[in-house]
């Protein structure tokens, strides 16, 4: 008898992954929600995903694809006030120009089988998701539920198929047990475009490693991994080739990427001008590893003298 093949691991190769994942699956935030907006734009940055409820209250959903440093309370606070001050016709304006672009009053009505309230926005809730958190920003969440914040936390974890959220940071007595520590779950597989402990070497796709023989060359000496992908979308849509999604398409760059050690993956800060990266320069301010503010991944070529040593 011919055995099942092992289905794909689930791949979580950006916040977007995860926004987009969640915004398809707002229930998995334990809430009738309905995902009005989504990169929102509010004082101090942009809200993940915005939703709405079936009584007119508004969540904030702040996502992290890796852990949930301090300066999170500081953002969502933020994102609580700038939100607080719309009414309901700002709301539905909101819903209609940011990214879904959706009749809020039509929508709400089909998901929940009544009119939108005249009251709309009168509260809000503010919903975290991270891989883990930091024990300073567990202990921000209880300070604001302690003051009447309505705050969920949530940590991820990537199965097979699937997302699975993990309540976390409720109380004294989850902060005591770690449960919004990573230690405690598995940790999710790529949640550094890497391959989960244990498992094979990756086998580098041809038409990835076909794009990168032919193109690598002409890239810069450092280049953002959205700047490599954006080109290999172009590319592929030239040769008529599906492309693969951002996430699989990382595991196999960092995989190939590793075969020569002619580039080597870093990370610099989202706070910076993205377009400065892809220069004949490569900026002094980058890190080897995922962390704070050190969250887009890009390319380094590496100097040919050690490219050779290696």
């Amino acid at each position: 008898m011919t055995a099942e093949p092992t289905p794909p691991e689930f791949l979580i190769g950006s916040e977007k992954d995860l926004e987009d994942y969640l915004g398809s699956n707002p229930s998995l935030l334990g809430e009738d929600l309905l995902v009005i907006g989504r990169q929102v734009v509010a004082v101090g940055g942009i809200i993940d995903l915005l939703a709405i409820d079936s009584t007119g209250a508004i969540s904030i959903v702040e996502l992290k694809l890796g852990k949930a440093l301090p300066a999170v309370i500081a953002q969502v606070l933020g994102y609580r006030r700038s939100i607080k001050r719309l009414d309901r016709a700002m709301i539905i304006r909101l819903a209609a120009a940011v990214g879904l672009g959706i009749d809020l009053e039509q929508a709400f009505e089909q998901r929940f089988g009544r009119p939108l309230p005249t009251v709309v926005n009168e509260s809000q809730q503010i919903i975290i998701v991270a891989a883990s958190v930091h024990t300073v920003t567990a202990g921000g969440i209880l300070a604001l539920l302690d003051d009447g914040y309505s705050i969920t936390t949530f940590r991820y974890a990537a199965e097979v198929d699937a997302i699975s959220l993990i309540p976390c940071c409720r109380s004294d007595r989850d902060v005591e047990e770690g449960t919004h520590l990573e230690k405690n779950l598995p940790a999710p597989p790529n949640r550094l475009l890497g391959l989960p402990a244990g498992k094979r070497k990756l086998s580098v796709d041809k038409t990835v490693r076909r794009f990168w023989i032919t193109h690598s060359q002409d890239f810069a000496p450092f280049a953002t991994f959205s700047f490599i992908f954006g080109r290999y979308e172009l590319w592929a849509g030239v040769q008529g080739i599906p492309p693969h999604q951002s996430g699989q398409f990382g595991l196999h760059l960092s995989a190939l990427a590793a075969e020569t050690d002619e580039w080597t993956r870093v990370y610099v800060s989202r706070h910076r001008d993205m377009a400065e990266y892809n220069s004949l320069k490569p900026p002094k301010d980058t890190r080897p590893a995922f962390g704070g503010d050190y969250t887009v991944v890009a390319y380094k070529r590496r100097p040919i003298e050690l490219a050779r040593e290696l």
